[in-house]
This record gives structure tokens, C-alpha cells and sequence, in this order.
């Protein structure tokens, strides 16, 4: 099962039938990540071997594959936890590479149902490798509402269509949290990118003009205070490309005043960064991603609007330090393989145990070279979710029932019991964890040895 959350709880008490009750306003964990797969080369037609690999009858240490181990890492303050949003590029279809994928997640963690994936693939461009994009996400965390492709300014066609030529097709995916009544203020936008390959100033402007399309259809389409990640294969070789900067720039094409991205990793808006160079300093070179066989560029990209960087109450949020391309901490050189012996940006220790399985770094670097196109890359995110209520208690005799209401569905609660905010009671056996299939649902304890009855309780939410 997926691993409890990280939690965030604050809480004000009220009282029934004199037991001092907290409710908490909490905030769930997302784990979202970009990554260009390279399934459509070379004529094969579904995940390269390493990226997801369910758990074998021995559990040997190879299970799992790239995608768990993804999920099992430590970042920072953030404890190792599935994958929430998955945006792909350099799929094939549906049927050959995604849901192989979905079906391989949901045997990893046996939960059926719990990985799903939108029906909607970008098209290629005119006809010319890219590969389609796709999305894959977590259905106990988040809910699908929306896939909608981008379609260039001014008319009828589709990016990737005859139309507009080179010129690869954007979605874009609107979420809200799972469980709970969408509303703008917990709903976000992933728009997923596989930008124009190759240098040149014909591949620059049809960056330039994928740029530009996905910056007015955002200014045109949302709500002036929406939280929107442009993630993607931005194919970038240098921070003062055109194509990258209308992403970063505060106002639209089209002089709108909404939207603006922030680049986690170039903060200042430098435009004389060389991301294809030896001498790329430290800060980027950790997250370069190009070939994981051979680090050269600074290509995947999750840029967010400032809303989401800043950390403005009410949605969407950037957990900071989190961002970081996963099995590259700089310790490779320039051009270096992930696999190359000297490696330290995995470890055991932060690849935390699930269950019998235990993922083993060295299996990760080795199935990362060859499953990857680019380096995944992985940010935490928090998002505010609704406390549930506490409806009702029953205490009689040695046992106590505690009802639920308007849960979140498929969560994980605990519960804490006090005589006040200092001393937890030890004496009570409390079904602490249990994932309830519905919103409504009742905790029971009992007191073996006839201790004084809790004044307190606290209702945890994990995943």
C-alpha cells in the first residue's frame, strides 16, 4: 500500500459532550514528475525494461524499477511516497506504452485502479518523431478533470497537424485533489510540452512559437489567479532562448498580465546561461538531463506561475529544495553516465524499504540508462485539502466509538487520544491506520486495563 504522507496540521478545538475535539486544516503531499521516455526508438513500441518493474515471487532487488524508486526516495523533508502527476513524452500510444505503465504501477503498490491515465495523447510533429505525450496519475490523490489540447492562435488545427507544420501539440491536464468538490481554489494546470529538438535558428523559432501558443492559450482560457506548471522537454540550449523566456516573461503575447513562470533553478532570469557546455556551473549541472549516458543538457523543465513558487495561500504550492533531477546530484562530471561507478546522488538509505522489497541504488542507476531518455524530474508540491468532521462519540464502559463524516475517500487516517495536549494515552488500543472506502466511516478502542477515559482527540490524515 502507498506510504503515509507528510502532513501538515493545525488545528482549533470545540467540544461535544465535554470532550475537546481538534479539527485540522491539512495539506496533502503531490509528488509530480517530467520525463521523456524514449519508447517510440528504434522501432520498440513500449516501456524500455527498468522503468517499471513489478515486484518478482523472490523480491529480489531489482523490483520496482525506475518508476518506485522515484516514489521510495527521500527528498529533503519529504519522505519517499508514490507519484502523484506523471507527464511523459516520446510515448508511442496508449495501449503500447501508457498502459503498460498504469498496469505496471498498480501491481507494484496492488491496489487496482490506483494509476490511471488520460485517453488523450499530444500529436506528433507532422508526422516526424517526438513521440506523442501523455499523462499518467494517482487517482487516490488526484482527480482528472480536464484534457484539453492547445491549438495554434487564430486557428482550427491541432499542433502536430498539417496546419501548423513542425510544430508539436501541447495538453493541457486540469487537476484537483481526489475525494473532495472541485473549486478554483484546488484545482491546478499542467500544461506538457515536448519542444523542437536541435539548434538552429529554424528549431529556435518553432520553440519560440509553442511558447507563445501555450502563453496565450493560458492567458486567454484561465482565471487571472490559476496555478499552472509548464513541464516538458524544452530542448533548450541556453537560458536567453526566445521560446524559454515567453515562458518567463510577466506578461502574455498578447500583453495579458497573468501566467508567469518561475524557474526554481534561475531565479534572477538569467539570460547568459550555457546549458550545453563544460563549463556549465555547479547549480545547473545537477540538473542536467540529457541521455542519462551522457549529461549534457538542461532539458526538462517544470517552470511554475509565481503564485506557486511564492507559496500564496489557498492552492497549489512548491515545497522548496525538492526540485531536482532524480540520480544526479553533480557529482558526475560533464558528459558523465549516471551508471558510471562514482554516483552519488542515490543511496540505500534514501531509498526507504516497502514492504519486503528493498530497492537497491546501483539497480536504479543501471535501470535508469536504460530506460531514460532524459533524467526524470521530480518536485514536491503541497496542496490544501478539507478536515473532515468529527461527527459523533460513544464511550461505554472500556469501549469507544468515534464516527467520521466527509472524509477524504481512499485516505489514510490515524487517531491520537490525549488528556491533554502533552500526555498521548498508552493504555488504549485504537485502530490507528485504515484506508476507508468511502467519506463516512467509524474508529473503535477499548482500555484493557480501565485507565481514565481520553479528553482529546486528534484525527490524522496520511495519503
Amino acid at each position: 500500500m502507498p506510504a503515509i504522507r507528510n502532513v501538515t496540521l493545525c488545528f482549533v478545538c470545540f467540544f461535544i459532550s465535554s470532550l475537546s475535539v481538534p479539527v485540522f486544516a491539512q495539506t496533502r503531499t503531490l509528488r509530480i514528475v517530467e520525463y521523456n521516455i524514449e519508447a517510440d526508438v528504434n522501432t520498440y513500441t513500449g516501456p524500455l525494461p527498468g522503468l517499471i518493474a513489478p515486484p518478482t515471487a523472490t523480491n529480489n532487488v531489482s523490483a520496482g524499477g525506475v518508476l518506485e524508486g522515484i516514489g521510495e526516495e527521500t527528498i529533503g523533508p519529504d519522505r519517499g511516497q508514490p507519484i502523484d502527476v506523471l507527464a511523459l513524452e516520446e510515448t508511442t500510444s496508449n495501449p503500447s506504452t501508457v498502459t503498460p505503465i498504469v498496469n505496471g504501477l498498480n501491481t507494484v503498490y496492488g491496489v487496482p485502479g490506483m494509476y490511471a491515465s488520460s485517453s488523450y495523447q499530444a500529436k506528433t510533429s507532422g508526422g516526424t518523431g517526438g513521440g506523442p505525450n501523455a499523462m499518467v496519475y494517482n487517482t487516490l490523490t488526484v482527480q482528472l478533470l480536464a484534457s484539453t489540447p492547445v491549438d495554434p492562435a487564430g486557428g482550427s488545427g491541432q499542433l502536430g497537424g498539417s496546419k501548423s507544420g513542425e510544430l508539436r501539440e501541447v495538453v493541457r491536464y486540469e487537476f484537483a485533489p481526489a475525494g473532495v468538490a472541485p473549486a478554483s481554489s484546488n484545482e491546478f494546470y499542467v500544461y506538457v510540452s515536448h519542444y523542437k529538438a536541435s539548434p538552429g535558428a529554424a528549431n529556435e523559432a518553432e520553440r519560440l512559437a509553442e511558447a507563445q501558443i501555450i502563453r496565450t492559450n493560458e492567458a486567454d482560457d484561465l482565471p487571472a489567479t490559476a496555478r499552472v506548471l509548464y513541464v516538458g522537454d524544452y530542448n533548450v540550449d541556453d537560458s536567453g532562448e526566445a521560446g524559454y523566456q515567453t515562458i518567463l516573461a510577466a506578461t502574455s503575447p498578447n500583453g495579458i498580465t497573468q501566467g508567469q513562470g518561475i524557474d526554481p533553478l534561475n531565479l534572477t532570469n538569467n539570460t547568459g546561461i550555457d546549458w550545453s557546455s563544460s563549463t556549465t556551473d555547479t547549480n545547473i549541472l545537477l540538473m542536467l538531463t540529457e541521455h542519462s549516458y551522457n549529461l549534457e543538457y538542461r532539458d526538462d523543465l517544470q517552470v511554475m506561475t509565481t503564485n506557486i513558487y511564492s507559496g500564496a495561500p489557498g492552492g497549489l504550492k512548491y515545497v522548496p529544495g525538492t526540485y531536482h533531477a532524480f540520480g544526479n546530484n553533480g557529482s558526475i562530471s560533464y558528459s558523465g553516465s549516471v551508471n558510471s561507478g562514482i554516483n552519488t546522488a542515490l543511496s540505500n538509505s534514501r531509498l526507504v524499504t516497502n514492504g519486503p522489497v528493498f530497492l537497491n541504488a546501483l539497480q536504479i542507476y543501471l535501470d535508469l540508462t536504460d530506460a531514460s531518455d532524459h533524467l526524470p524530474l521530480v518536485v514536491d508540491y503541497t496542496i490544501p485539502i478539507p478536515a473532515p468532521a468529527m461527527s459523533s462519540f460513544s464511550l461505554s464502559g472500556t469501549n469507544l466509538a468515534l464516527s467520521v463524516t466527509n472524509g477524504i475517500t481512499n485516505a489514510v487516517y490515524s487517531v491520537l487520544m490525549q488528556t491533554n495536549l502533552a500526555t498521548p494515552l498508552t493504555n488504549w488500543v485504537v485502530l490507528t491506520t485504515n484506508t476507508f472506502a468511502t467519506g463516512n466511516f467509524t474508529f473503535t478502542a477499548t482500555n484493557a486495563v480501565n485507565a481514565a477515559a481520553p479528553t482529546q482527540f486528534f484525527l490524522l490524515k496520511g495519503k
